[in-house]
């Protein structure tokens, strides 16, 4: 069976050879690598903090893309050293976590074959459902997860835009720092800020407020639903 293969060119010269995606010229790594550089390059475009996004470090693969891009975003200037230290002792130490786990699955594998009559047991010593879940993190029944992430994450990303456009004006030009004027000038803007951070506040407890009630009328609607209330007989003469 002949299929597309991925048209990355490592460095050796060699292309990567994996299955392409359909419709695609890469790999789902390659592919995912190149749009990952070019949220750096678009960060880098138009002068704002590029926020670096380190999925889960399960597996060797995910260790390398994040050593990647914690290289790269230090090479470009948006991640500082000490930082970008702190990154890569964490990703060394998940690492050497990984491979120690690793080898403690590899030795319970062993162990299970070896074990006699125990060829076809059923292993129910793993959780096998989680029906607490959303209760848990507070999401209503059958939510997406990838869609309530990436929706918070778009209202993150438009607060910071809304903080950043409201930060404190430059102060007028020949004012002193230190002097009266310029403290002066300085608790204005704080004010300011204070009584926007208690406006920002407010509306995150009337929005908290209204997700509770949301989820507690879906609860209800499904609690009634699963336990009707039985109709009353008329008494019989």
């Amino acid at each position: 069976m002949q299929y597309e293969t991925c048209r990355h060119i490592k460095e050796d010269g060699a292309y990567c050879g994996s299955p392409a995606l359909r419709d695609r010229k890469y790999c789902y790594y390659h592919l995912i690598e190149r749009g990952r550089r070019l949220r750096r390059a678009r960060a880098l475009r138009d002068n704002v903090p590029y926020r670096l996004e380190i999925q889960s470090l399960d597996n060797l693969y995910a260790v390398r893309a994040a050593l990647t891009d914690v290289a790269q975003a230090l090479a470009a200037g948006q991640l500082d050293p000490l930082t970008a230290g702190r990154l890569l002792y964490a990703v060394q130490q998940v690492s050497s976590t990984n491979r120690r786990i690793e080898q403690m699955e590899a030795a319970q594998l062993e162990a299970r074959k070896n074990a006699p009559d125990q060829s076809h047991a059923i292993d129910n010593s793993c959780i096998q459902e989680c029906p607490e879940f959303e209760k848990q993190f507070g999401l209503p029944p059958g939510a997406d997860l990838d869609a309530e992430t990436d929706a918070v994450l778009r209202k993150a990303d438009e607060e910071a835009e809304l903080r950043q456009g409201e930060a404190l004006p430059t102060p007028p030009p020949g004012m002193r720092p230190g002097s009266p004027a310029w403290r002066l000038f300085r608790e204005e803007g704080y004010q300011i800020m204070r009584s926007q951070i208690n406006e920002m506040r407010h509306q995150l407890r009337e929005f908290n407020q209204q997700k509770r009630q949301q989820y507690e009328a879906v609860m209800k609607k499904e609690m009634m639903s699963a336990n009707p209330v039985p109709e009353r007989r008329a008494d019989s003469a």
